[in-house]
């Protein structure tokens, strides 16, 4: 067990630390609490319960956050009803929290390694947002449409299935919507929501109360008398009856029988014109979105062209314009990429550091300098500090420290930033610049949990905190 003060290895008898002396009572009992929760989800998870086992692994990471048994269960379960972006979540934090020898990695590995199905579940999510738009919209039919090719493309998707099925039911399609709900009580047989929707569709069966006499549904039948023989004589009646029941069925035919194959075939045709109606709309809708986009872009454009011709620039101050003009020509470049990377921002941070605002003297154009550079930065930032915690947690020290480099930068200075860009020059050797990081981490956050640990790294060093 390790103490989660001090975090040194103690005895899993201990009921304190040998190092610390902190009293580890309360976290033994929480530690069991999280094992129990983690115990509670596996069992429903076995038995296809897969909404109690999410309730349960939950509560149990809430005891211990550290839980890789309950997170990587708890990962698998999400996957198992077509979650897969909360399943790759699960097992990233998991991947954090416990890098060696962790099985989140091959479950990672397994999805990614099959790129055609990881394609198929992006395109189910995307297909079902637009379909839960389009019923929002009330475009039932839309909606329908696309959700079958979600539940194609992943089966497993619970939540489309439900989507689907809520939509059968509110068209009078209670048959499809039961084989659809069955369908995701058979991924998970304790969801509320599939149970609720069953519960909508199922009608009381009625059920045939007749009693039968001693003789059958017609009563007695009627005994002839016997009598003395006589000639057969031809029964005529027979006859009309027959060429009258002909007649009928004939007329019986034509009258419900035709319309109704008529009606059939008609329905059939409606739905293919339907289907073909949704895709042309969808597309139609895709390229007015894109034009619109287009035009507006063309707009954004040409009014950044327009305000760059109306700066009016004083010949002796042209020279100091001339980064700005730069900056902007790469930054409308960026702009026209149709997917900019993170690289691509990082190196125009760098380009928007290198001018220098104290000399932009006309207002337009510190304004403008003011966008670019708040657009760029709310880019860089973010992204860049996500890829720094994880090329630090895979040991790739020099990419962590370039990439949290360029996040500080940015404006990212939380605690965590500099703890961890401050680690990253440690461990590259460069010690001033990891005491420099240290010091303003201890400055600037004095109530934070990571002062401590930065005080340590400082006499690692053998640097005095200031």
């Amino acid at each position: 067990m390790i103490c989660p003060r001090c975090g040194n290895l103690i005895p899993a008898n201990r009921n304190y630390c040998d190092v610390c002396g902190a009293d580890l009572t309360a976290y033994k009992k929480i530690m069991r609490l999280s094992n129990s929760y983690y115990n509670k989800g596996l069992e429903c998870a076995q038995v296809r319960d897969l909404s109690g086992a999410i309730r349960y692994l939950k509560k149990s990471l809430e005891m211990n956050k550290r839980n890789m048994l309950a997170r990587n269960l708890l990962g698998l379960v999400f996957f198992e009803k077509g979650e897969m972006v909360a399943a790759l979540g699960e097992w990233v934090v998991s991947k954090h929290f416990n890098p060696e020898n962790n099985p989140a990695d091959d479950y990672m590995e397994r999805v990614q390694s099959n790129p055609a199905k990881l394609d198929a579940m992006n395109q189910a999510i995307r297909k079902y947002n637009i379909a839960l738009e389009a019923a929002k919209q009330g475009s039932d039919d839309l909606a329908i449409l696309q959700l079958k090719k979600v539940v194609g493309l992943n089966p497993k998707f619970v939540r489309a299935r439900q989507l689907l099925a809520l939509l059968y039911i509110h068209t009078g399609d209670k048959e499809r919507a039961k084989k659809q709900l069955a369908k995701a009580a058979a991924i998970d047989v304790a969801d509320t929501t599939t149970l609720r929707y069953l519960k909508e569709v199922e009608e009381p069966q009625q059920e045939d109360s007749e009693e039968e006499n001693g003789f059958g549904a017609a009563g007695p039948a009627k005994v002839s008398k016997v009598g003395a023989y006589t000639e057969d004589k031809p029964n005529v009646m027979a006859w009309v009856m027959l060429v009258v029941g002909m007649l009928l069925g004939i007329l019986v035919t034509f009258v419900l029988i035709v319309p109704t194959a008529k009606k059939s075939i008609r329905a059939e045709y409606d739905k293919e014109q339907l289907d073909y109606s949704s895709e042309l709309r969808i597309k139609e809708a895709t390229i007015t979105s894109l034009e619109k986009e287009s035009e507006l872009w063309k707009k954004k454009y040409e009014e950044t062209v327009r305000q760059l011709d109306a700066i009016v620039i004083p010949e002796a101050e042209a020279l100091d314009y001339s980064s700005l003009f730069q900056l902007l020509r790469d930054y409308l470049d960026l702009l026209a990429k149709e997917e900019p990377t993170l690289e691509d921002y990082m190196a125009l941070a760098q380009r928007v550091s290198a001018v220098k605002a104290e000399e932009l003297i006309d207002a337009d154009a510190l304004s403008m300098y003011y966008q670019i550079k708040s657009d760029v930065y709310e880019h860089t930032a973010q992204p860049a500090y996500n890829l720094g915690r994880e090329a630090y947690s895979d040991e790739n020290y020099s990419d962590s420290a370039r990439y949290l480099q360029a996040a500080f930068d940015c404006g990212y200075t939380e605690d965590y930033c500099y703890y961890y860009l401050a680690k990253s020059y440690q461990l590259l050797n460069e010690y001033e610049q990891a005491a420099a990081y240290y010091r303003e981490l201890i400055s600037r956050y004095p109530d934070s949990e990571l002062v401590k640990y930065a005080r340590i790294r400082l006499t690692e060093m053998g640097y005095a905190a200031e």
